[in-house]
């Protein structure tokens, strides 16, 4: 509105003194030469104006704009209170970004912006420990040609950032370091660095005691089994009055030499120990001779057991710990599904994978449950599951497989309708 009425007021009065003049000039016959010459002292009036207005602008250092009337003169206060406006935001900006630096100093986990090609953009003092990195030379450089560890190089390239990456430090090959990266607005990615050296610890230590612990009891249950055996009551009548704690012992030794053994696979895993080596699996086969293994399971049961088989795919895998992995989702179906029920066992493909699907219509799990089926020695029902002779460690079995082979396990189950586990094995290129 204010443009309008100072360009208005600026016209008339432009037009009231050309008319004057105008008047003036007619009484001496030269009405056109006093407009002109009006007009042109106009025009220098706005061209001095506008050098005031190039003077303060672009050379003078005064704060203040100069005075002048008319619309120039509202100019000089418009473009003044946004000069004002301009230097409270920058001040303000500044502010918070003095205040951005200062918790960026104080944060104990790295913090760093690359650009989507890996250029260097900003770090923290942190990161700048963690990693080795010196602003004055690394500012600009590519985070890859700085950080050449194998495994980074290979999680970078995946570009599948749904879990942190842990390595040594550059800096320091005692530290290690979980490093995760996050992406945002089209060309930037955040990435975060935290120093995991006691908790990696911790863990080699927990690895170390249960694989130690495990072969320790392996020597000590092969002799308590190989002396039940011969307390066998068909052998010697005399035991007939004490077979049944003799049969409880047998079966509880069994179940321990069970879980020794699944401790064991899971150490290996752990330490992605791998003694087989990957070959060409055929699952086709693998499969129907784990199906056959849990037909014979199900004994007086009764239920119905079948493969589906829709390829003849191979995958190159461990195939001690693929008939580890897919044996443990079959035996557990048959455990867990009622007489008479059906259990289907698919072996399938996709356009990105490959597939083993184990479904069952058994009683199915509530789904409070599912996040935390793979969790060691986690149960949903502990007394079915100890009756049954599970040792809590199946699942967690099947997940580490899966993992070691980059690969997914997707439960889906609903209470009263049964349970179903894919295992997705992505297509190699």
């Amino acid at each position: 509105m204010w443009k309008s009425r100072y360009w208005q007021a600026e016209l008339w009065t432009l037009l009231f003194i050309a008319f004057v003049v105008g008047l003036i000039g007619s009484l001496f016959s030269k009405a056109a030469l006093f407009i002109a010459v009006i007009l042109f002292g106009y025009l220098v009036w706005n061209l001095i104006q506008l050098s005031r207005l190039f003077h303060w602008a672009f050379i003078s250092k005064a704060i203040y704009p100069p005075s002048a009337p008319g619309i120039w003169g509202e100019l000089f206060n418009q473009l003044y209170q946004r000069q004002r406006k301009h230097r409270k935001d920058l001040k303000k900006l500044n502010s918070i970004i003095s205040e951005f630096r200062d918790s960026t100093r104080a944060l104990k986990e790295g913090a760093m912006i690359i650009s989507n090609l890996g250029e260097i953009r900003w770090f923290n003092k942190a990161a700048s420990k963690l990693l080795g990195l010196k602003p004055s030379l690394d500012l600009g450089q590519r985070l890859f040609n700085l950080l050449r560890h194998p495994d980074f190089i290979e999680y970078e390239a995946a570009r599948d950032y749904g879990k942190p990456l842990t390595i040594p430090s550059p800096a320091n090959s005692e530290l290690m370091l979980s490093i995760s990266i996050t992406p945002y607005n089209e060309d930037q990615r955040l990435v975060i660095i935290r120093d995991v050296t006691e908790k990696f610890h911790l863990e080699t230590v927990r690895q170390d005691f249960v694989a130690n612990v495990s072969h320790e009891l392996r020597t000590p249950l092969t002799v308590i089994t190989g002396y039940l055996e011969m307390l066998d009551p068909e052998i010697n009548p005399n035991l007939n009055s004490v077979s049944k704690p003799l049969n409880m012992m047998r079966q509880q030794a069994l179940n321990m030499g069970h879980l020794v053994d699944d401790l064991l696979l899971l150490s290996k895993l752990d330490s992605k120990v791998d003694t087989n080596g990957h070959k060409a699996i055929d699952i086709n086969l693998l499969l129907d001779s784990i199906c056959a293994e849990a037909r014979a399971l199900s004994g007086e049961k009764e239920q119905q057991i079948l493969f589906h088989s829709h390829t003849n795919a191979m995958i190159q895998a461990s195939e001690k710990q693929l008939r580890s992995a897919f044996s443990n989702l079959v035996f557990n179906a048959v455990r867990y599904t009622p007489a008479k029920g059906r259990i289907d066992i698919y072996w399938q493909e996709s356009d990105s994978h490959h597939i083993v699907k184990v479904q069952d219509n058994g009683a199915g799990i509530d789904a409070k449950h599912l996040p935390r089926l793979t969790e060691r020695f986690y149960r949903v029902d502990p007394g079915r599951n100890r009756s049954q002779g599970g040792t809590g460690l199946g699942l967690a079995i099947v997940k580490h497989v899966l993992e070691y082979h980059n690969a997914e396990l997707r439960i889906e189950s609903t209470l009263g309708k049964g349970s179903c586990f894919c295992c997705y094995f992505p297509k190699t290129k």
